[in-house]
């Protein structure tokens, strides 16, 4: 497994929630995109695109020890060994579409704002990808902090125009494949106790 290649399926994942949303709401022909939301880079309309914008720490995260890890070998033998810590990230999403008309992109906005709202956990087979543990969660969180201000610098950094985005973000860790050799615990000991001379 390729834990690395997270932040990419984490954009798959996106992607792939949506158009299946799209299409449960008789949306068959709108396009999904996680490209740059230029102009240039839409190619049929209407697509809602959802666009990875920044990647940051977790200002929560602050485990730097070695953490103890029990797993299974082929042989059924359970092995312990010591892993570095996780990196706790975050990746912020800008959700904007692009439509024929205001009116479809009001439309379609309110329905990506709806399977969001429905899919606040992504779990089990809706994540895409080989890099997710069998145990893995992706919340999706509303960004509070995200206002107008936001989008207009937003916008201006593309050198598009002015529209209307929501802004997301969703808590992922990267695991270190560094491990420690494995640990060998005592089990038991035999004592033996002899006369004294």
């Amino acid at each position: 497994m390729s834990q690395f290649e997270v932040i990419k399926d984490i954009g798959e994942t996106l992607k792939n929630l949506f158009e299946e949303s799209f299409k449960a709401s008789g949306f068959t022909t709108v396009n999904i995109s996680i490209d740059k939301p230029k102009k240039d880079n839409i190619k049929n309309l209407p697509t809602v695109n959802i666009y990875m914008y920044h990647l940051g720490f977790d200002q929560r995260y602050r485990e730097r020890t070695q953490t103890l890890v029990s797993s299974y070998v082929k042989d059924g033998r359970i092995v312990e060994y010591y892993r570095d810590a996780p990196v706790h990230m975050m990746a912020n999403y800008i959700v904007s579409v692009w439509g024929n008309s205001p009116a479809e992109e009001n439309l379609l906005t309110g329905l990506a704002v709806k399977t969001i709202l429905e899919n606040p956990m992504v779990t089990d087979e809706q994540l895409r990808g080989e890099s997710f543990f069998p145990d893995d969660v992706l919340n999706i969180y509303p960004n509070l902090q995200y206002d107008f201000n936001d989008v207009l610098s937003f916008w201006r950094s593309m050198n598009e125009e002015l529209r209307p985005a929501v802004s997301y973000f969703v808590r992922f860790r990267i695991e270190s494949d560094r491990r420690s050799p494995e640990i060998r615990r005592v089990t038991g000991r035999d004592l033996a106790v002899g006369k004294p001379r």
